[in-house]
């Protein structure tokens, strides 16, 4: 049993996800028109609207996933069983309390302790080529993103 999943699902706001929290299925952070969710399908997905911009790729993976920011600095998908479907790999990166943030330009980010992104889905803007050209650079800066 992953012992993150023992804590509450509260987020500490409607578009923050804190270290130790989890999103349960059906469970979102939401920004106006953005909204990144646990589906009950087991996929975690980034929503301009109902355009999907980024994805996990876990959909019918398993079932009662949830998506947990562990205290190791990583976040990560597990099924209910706990088997481990997605990660930002970002283990170790955490020095302090880190968090996910769903701003509003719709680029789901963490950033560890000292406020510098560890982590990032890639998607500001709001064209498929701000999308594009936001995963080149956060490629480049050596930040982990994947895009649809």
């Amino acid at each position: 049993m992953v012992v993150a999943a023992t804590l509450s699902a509260r987020v500490h706001a409607a578009h923050v996800l804190l270290q130790g929290y989890y999103l349960n299925p059906g469970a979102a952070l939401v920004n106006g028109a953005y909204t990144f969710i646990m589906q009950n399908d087991c996929n975690l997905v980034l929503y301009k609207t109902t355009h999907a911009l980024w994805s996990s790729r876990t959909y019918n993976m398993g079932t009662a996933c949830f998506f947990t920011m562990q205290f190791d600095g990583n976040a990560v998908l597990y099924t209910g069983l706990g088997v481990a479907l997605f990660s930002t790999s970002t283990y170790g990166l955490n020095d302090g309390s880190h968090y996910i943030i769903l701003p509003s330009d719709g680029n789901v980010v963490m950033y560890n302790g000292s406020g510098t992104p560890i982590w990032a889905t890639g998607t500001n803007g709001l064209s498929l080529t701000a999308t594009l050209e936001s995963l080149q650079h956060a490629k480049s800066a050596g930040v982990l993103s994947e895009s649809l």
